[in-house]
């Protein structure tokens, strides 16, 4: 019973290392955006909370070790009347760690600045949004892996009757195998082994134990 215990607190100290393997780190949005992000578009309409996606996105961002900034690109999974697929530039400047501004077009036209602040929780930005549709937006740092960005309309021009539309920018990072981590790769498959094998553990742990006949085995005479 006692290897069965040994076996749970492994097993319960794999998962806490797997969870908080990011835990204490300085937030960098920098490093956070540097990469590959597959990024889905949604409308959500204020009056029916009805979700409809609308595109989905490439976005590549790199350090640009020549301004100190990052310089990237997205494009639309949608080709255009030619068959070709449009790249769409970006650039993004900081004024400090976790401030600056985030650029797109060949113009370089500021589609919103940046601040981000920990709210004891999530890593999260606020300001307006200069984009085909003005707002504000809400930029949030769910983990390492996700961001989510709310852009709530500004209702400027529009009908009294008409239905305000909320934009929701759900993005996720592409990671090829060999940019996981160990416990990234294998702690999924470690801790369902564990689990299968402290479960079997515990199964022959409860098993009655069998207890021999009084005076030893006896050996049954063979009647003639």
């Amino acid at each position: 019973m006692e290897s069965g215990r040994v076996m749970l607190l492994c097993v319960l100290g794999l998962g806490v290392a797997v969870s908080g393997q990011d835990a204490g780190k300085v937030f960098s949005f920098e490093k956070h955006l540097v990469g590959t992000w597959d990024v889905h578009q949604f409308m959500v309409a204020t009056s029916t909370s009805e979700m409809m996606p609308v595109s989905q996105s490439k976005y590549v961002f790199n350090s640009d070790p020549d301004t100190g900034g990052v310089v990237g690109y997205f494009m639309n999974n949608d080709e255009d009347e030619d068959g070709l697929v449009s790249k769409i530039p970006i650039s993004i400047d900081f004024d400090a760690a976790n401030t600056g501004n985030f650029k797109t077009g060949e113009d370089e036209e500021l589609l919103f600045s940046f601040y981000f602040q920990n709210f004891n929780g999530p890593e999260m930005s606020f300001g307006e949004w200069n984009g085909q549709n003005p707002g504000f937006y809400q930029f949030q740092i769910v983990s390492g892996d996700k961001f989510l960005i709310t852009v709530f309309p500004t209702d400027e021009g529009k009908d009294d009757d008409a239905d305000s539309e909320v934009i929701v920018y759900s993005a996720n990072r592409v990671r090829s195998a060999k940019d996981k981590t160990f416990f990234e790769k294998y702690g999924s498959t470690i801790m369902m082994v564990g689990g299968f094998m402290l479960f079997q553990r515990l199964k022959g742990d409860q098993r009655p134990a069998v207890t021999a006949p009084a005076g030893g085995p006896r050996v049954e005479e063979k009647v003639q």
